[in-house]
């Protein structure tokens, strides 16, 4: 070995030396990353003709979003090697001994802090990483449940030595270095007592509450009510919603028009179904994102509330439509922004540092495998801190929680899984676009995991539900505030033989029915349970008549506000027909029993288009007139259940009886003919005439 590799360095050269290290084992990480991990699909539905398309059209973005990876992973190697170069030159280590000691030093730090990033967010990894090997699947089942902060800490031993190691040694070759340190100390001393003097006097100050109540809606995508468990649910899934259940009033049955989330939010907002409002489905085009539209937000900002909406993964809607929002702090959902998403996924060894500089890479907060509602809870705070204190403010909180493939971070992250699952559906899942014929059959015990992993998202949510509440309980606001808990549509989780999701069929109850639940002290009767039958097109004109709003006249549905109030119990509303239909069929080759009666149309990948100059996603205009009248349509009344399932061979119509049958297994629209009839003729008057054709169509 040569005498000067024996010699230590400069601390120049030091630095150098760190820098090359983990420069290089950077580079070689990246380049794993991207040999193990070519693809591009979406929640694992991965397409060769999307992926031509995305190289073929969208290559600068693929380009770009290289450059950038590559960029981050420099830029880490390079920061963490000369800083663990630095502390080797403090020990007085040769030149050699930095170098490799430095690019060692660099593993341990990337082993341990992806170890504590996959302890917090193993659904994040299994997306690349758990059907890949079994060893790689047995690495995520071991770290789940494991303390995230132990592998934390690990991950900085190394890096704080090497400061402890600099500081030491400058420390003992200069007494001026001593002074600096002194004064250093001092100083933060000095600020962090002043720090907490302003804390205290800032938090004696009290809110002055707005004469009118503020207007606070808590929601989770695809939350189902008979999953809370005071509901009567077996699981301990909801503690502070079954509070808020305990001081409110809960309407038992609400039903959706459309269960998909932006057809489904717009009519909650709107009060008017999907037809009457030009959100018809999830893929509209530019003419319906950029219509005017008249709702919940528009009609309190005109009465002097502050609106306001956070929301995270599932609710990019919010940005894309124009609700009427004052503040609007939620994600968006472009094609563009998809393919840096799906890119980043597959660079594990990169995820860890996304999450501690996310403003670099603001796809991460947009991963579906990534509902940490911690996020979401700081911006929260943000908003209401920007609201004024002399005007009501009005916030919809929408959290992505309960949506597939729910993804609960730790330590909800697995605590219902039953232990020793192995399965494929550890970590979650998402519903197929094409069957995998080598894949093995479900069992009962996915579908067990399946559900648990669902209940520790429910879990999660109600999380959010108590620190939201803590939160505006320490401004005061809380009990001036009318706060409605709900959902936009409910969701499939295989437990009735009906498949996972939601839009696709109107089978069952399980995606068509959501919480809808309204607190207001004083105002709404606490404890109070209502029967009648509560539809999406309500919920608005009964938030409005709770704050003594007038109700723009293009809202469609009626309050339900004489149900909550509080005294004796009221007497019940007349029975309505709730409108139900399903939304655009995203394949034709899922393999789910409602492919056997539907009107045929290709998978969205040869329906749908991406615009150029926005990005966004859209049905191609030639597909409207297909895909609106191929969808199923229902309509409960009282205590029946119609549906009309068009296929090429005529309209298929099922009736069931929800009370005797509140599973809504059995077909009786053989035994009573005149009921049938009788509901087809409502269902007919109650769908809006939105395709320009006569309604009962059903060729393509």
């Amino acid at each position: 070995m040569p005498a000067f590799a024996r010699t230590p360095p400069t601390l120049a050269r030091a630095l150098l030396l760190g820098c090359r290290a983990g420069l290089l084992v950077f580079l070689v990480l990246y380049t794993l990353c991207a040999l193990l991990n070519m693809q591009l699909g979406y929640q694992g539905n991965e397409s060769g003709i999307v992926t031509e398309y995305v190289w073929n059209t969208w290559r600068s973005v693929v380009l770009w979003q290289v450059a950038r990876l590559i960029g981050a992973y420099c830029t880490v190697g390079l920061v963490l090697g000369a800083l663990l170069g630095a502390g080797l030159w403090a020990a007085e280590r040769s030149r050699r001994a930095v170098f490799w000691l430095s690019g060692l030093g660099c593993l341990v730090v990337e082993a341990f802090l992806m170890a504590g990033d996959m302890a917090r967010h193993p659904h994040l990894y299994a997306a690349t990483l758990y059907a890949r090997s079994e060893v790689t699947a047995a690495l995520l089942r071991g770290l789940s449940g494991t303390q995230p902060s132990g592998w934390y800490m690990a991950a900085l031993v190394l890096p704080v030595l090497s400061v402890l190691a600099v500081v030491g040694r400058w420390l003992s070759e200069s007494t001026r270095w001593r002074g600096v340190l002194g004064g250093v100390t001092a100083a933060a001393v000095v600020a962090g007592f002043t720090g907490l003097g302003l804390a205290r006097t800032a938090g004696s100050a009290e809110a002055s509450a707005p004469a009118r109540p503020n207007l606070l809606i808590l929601a989770s995508d695809g939350l189902r009510p008979d999953h809370l468990s005071g509901n009567g649910y077996s699981r301990a899934t909801s503690p502070n919603i079954d509070r808020l259940m305990g001081e409110g009033t809960r309407f038992n049955d609400t039903v959706v028009q459309v269960p998909r989330t932006a057809p489904s939010w717009t009519t909650l907002l709107t009060s008017q179904y999907a037809g009457e409002h030009p959100v018809v489905h999830t893929l509209v085009g530019r003419e319906a994102r950029e219509a005017k539209l008249t709702t919940l937000a528009t009609a309190l900002g005109a009465q002097g509330y502050r609106t306001a909406v956070v929301a995270d993964y599932a609710g990019d809607h919010f940005s894309r439509f124009p609700y009427g929002f004052q503040v609007v702090s939620a994600p968006d959902f472009r094609f563009p922004d998809l393919v840096r998403q799906r890119m980043l996924i597959t660079h594990v060894a990169l995820l860890p540092w996304t999450a501690l500089a996310p403003g670099l890479f603001k796809e991460r907060g947009e991963f579906p495998e990534l509902t940490d509602p911690a996020p979401l809870r700081t911006r929260v705070r943000h908003v209401l801190d920007g609201m004024p204190e002399n005007a009501p403010f009005a916030l919809v909180v929408f959290a992505s929680s309960t949506h597939f493939p729910y993804a609960a971070p730790w330590p909800q992250e697995g605590q219902y899984v039953e232990h020793g699952y192995r399965g494929p559906w550890r970590f979650g899942a998402t519903p197929r676009m094409e069957v995998d014929p080598n894949a093995p059959a479900t069992t009962p015990e996915d579908v067990a995991a399946l559900g648990a992993n669902y209940d520790a998202a429910v879990r999660t949510f109600d999380g959010l539900v108590g620190s939201v509440r803590s939160d505006l309980e320490r401004r005061g606001r809380w009990d001036d505030t009318l706060v409605v808990l709900l959902s936009d549509h409910g969701e499939h989780l295989e437990d009735e033989g009906l498949g996972q999701g939601h839009g696709d069929h109107l089978w069952g109850s399980a995606g068509l029915r959501i919480p809808f639940v309204v607190r207001l002290p004083g105002q709404v009767a606490s404890g109070r349970e209502v029967a009648q039958r509560a539809r999406s097109l309500d919920v608005a004109p009964t938030v409005l008549d709770l704050l003594r709003v007038p109700a723009p006249e293009s809202f469609r549905g009626r309050s339900l506000a004489s149900l909550a109030r509080p005294g004796s119990e009221p007497k019940p509303l007349p029975d309505v027909p709730a409108l139900i239909e399903t939304d655009v069929w995203f394949s034709d080759r899922d393999g789910q029993p409602y492919q056997t009666v539907r009107m045929p149309y290709p998978w969205l990948y040869e329906i749908a288009m991406v615009e150029g100059d926005t990005g966004e996603i859209a049905l191609k205009p030639e597909w409207e007139g297909p895909v609106r009248r191929a969808r199923h349509r229902g309509v409960y009344l009282g205590r029946w259940k119609l549906l009309e399932l068009p296929t090429p061979d005529g309209v298929r119509v099922q009736l069931f009886d929800t009370v005797s049958d509140p599973s809504e297994l059995r077909d009786v629209a053989g035994d009573h003919p005149t009921v049938v009839a009788t509901l087809r003729e409502k269902l007919a008057a109650e769908l809006p005439d939105a395709t320009g054709e006569a309604r009962g169509a059903v060729g393509p």
